[in-house]
């Protein structure tokens, strides 16, 4: 393909490397670059939280090599939630005004570098300041990824994509189930270092990725793709804030993700060390019983979250979105309150895949619902706060329930504060049905 070429299909001037092969357009309203670039981008996602959630499958080991309580324990999601919070507004930055394949590409490889460093630390406090750097990364790499995904898909199609992108996000199950094997095989150290050659696969992959136009999937829903292509952000970030401050959908919905990224991030995290506890698991079995039925029950209710988005019994489809979301949360805290009074790990675990199938029909609707609000060049910055406010309640989940956990003496116990922050989050996704429709109208007017 020529460089004029390039520039027609872009919108820009900066053409496309040869090697960029995925993502070209095609004549389509609703997959206008194919289902390829967001596979791979759901496989950045994944390999990052495998990666991340191994921590949870060999934390005895890791406990018992260290030596650290369950308030240590809990804490380092917490210090990489601040690293995390750190980089979250330069990452939107970036990803707001430049290549965001690139961007990812780099930021996976760095993934790769500190999952071999985290199996070689010598002592805990090396391993405490690896794991910050992990998550530092990720929060360079979630912006430009959910600023991409959105300008691939549009509306019609988001759900399903977002949808299965933020699914990986949470499939911690995979990591526990996958860690706790290679725990078993290779020891704790082992475990982290085969998970490093899955990233250099994925940024490969990454690397193939073209650079999609930014807005043209919702001047594709507008019915105005011949329309001049918006350009990157060009303005001051406190500019964009004033921008992207008075969306009411964005406050209710991130909210709610919040509280949901809290509560899941606080579960899985400690459900294996329950498990053996509690209920006498070995390792392994605790590793498989939690994380993977877990994984069941996301995955399933991924799938079906997405489903119910394409059929609206009444209202919008936006409005539909909002209702599907906060009823599916709150229908997970019913689950979660079942399984924390179950007196077997079995019950245990199959309330907790009705937890997961319930509480994922947010992950698709709600999500999908955070890009129609945002305009295509405020994107970046959208995810980037987002993305602060659910690593921060995903990091306090675990050090909530571990801080709990050492003042009762029950880890059971711990995990009962989990259940009213449901309950909230499922009360704010609700709150967001009469705005979220203006909002989103809003935003195709001003591409139109």
């Amino acid at each position: 393909m020529t460089e004029t070429e390039n520039r027609t299909e872009r919108g820009t001037t900066q053409a496309q490397p040869r090697w960029r092969t995925l993502g070209a357009r095609r004549d389509s309203r609703t997959l206008p670059y194919g289902w390829g670039p967001a596979i791979v981008l759901v496989l950045v996602s994944l390999v990052d939280r495998i990666e991340f959630s191994l921590v949870a499958a060999v934390l005895p080991q890791l406990q018992a090599e260290f030596g650290f309580g369950d308030t240590a324990a809990g804490s380092i999601p917490t210090a990489a939630a601040v690293a995390a919070g750190l980089l979250a507004m330069p990452a939107a930055y970036l990803a707001d005004r430049h290549d965001r394949g690139r961007i990812i590409t780099v930021v996976v490889f760095l993934w790769a570098l500190a999952t071999v460093g985290s199996a070689l630390a010598p002592t805990f406090a090396i391993f405490y300041l690896v794991r910050m750097g992990l998550a530092a990364a990720e929060a360079i790499d979630n912006p430009a990824s959910a600023s991409m995904l959105a300008d691939f898909h549009p509306p019609a199609t988001r759900p399903t994509a977002f949808g299965w992108w933020r699914t990986a996000a949470y499939l911690g199950g995979a990591g526990i189930v996958l860690g706790g094997v290679l725990a078993d095989w290779l020891g704790w150290r082992g475990a982290f270092l085969v998970m490093a050659i899955p990233g250099v696969v994925v940024a490969v992959l990454m690397s193939r990725v073209r650079e999609p136009e930014r807005g043209y999937a919702d001047r594709l829903a507008a019915g105005s793709a011949d329309a001049p292509a918006p350009v990157a952000a060009t303005d001051p970030m406190p500019i964009q804030l004033r921008r992207v401050a008075p969306i009411r959908t964005l406050w209710f919905t991130g909210g709610a993700l919040t509280v949901m990224s809290l509560a899941v991030g606080g579960l899985t995290f400690w459900v294996p060390s329950l498990l053996q506890r509690r209920f006498g698991l070995g390792e392994a079995a605790a590793a498989s019983a939690g994380g993977g039925l877990t994984l069941i029950g996301i995955v399933g209710g991924t799938l079906v979250g997405s489903l119910l988005t394409r059929r609206t019994l009444f209202s919008t489809p936006s409005q539909w979105r909002v209702l599907v979301g906060g009823t599916g949360i709150l229908l997970g805290t019913v689950a979660m309150a079942g399984a924390l009074a179950s007196e077997s790990w079995l019950p245990f675990t199959v309330l907790l895949t009705v937890f997961g199938f319930f509480t994922a029909w947010a992950i698709p609707t709600l999500t999908s619902c955070v890009a129609d609000v945002l305009a295509p060049r405020d994107r970046g910055l959208g995810y980037g706060l987002l993305q602060i406010a659910a690593t921060v309640g995903g990091a306090v989940g675990p050090l909530l329930v571990g801080a709990v956990s050492d003042a009762y003496g029950s880890l059971t116990t711990g995990m009962v504060p989990l259940l009213p922050l449901l309950l909230i989050g499922g009360v704010l996704a609700l709150c967001a049905y009469p705005y979220v429709s203006p909002d989103a109208q809003r935003v195709l007017d001003g591409v139109a």
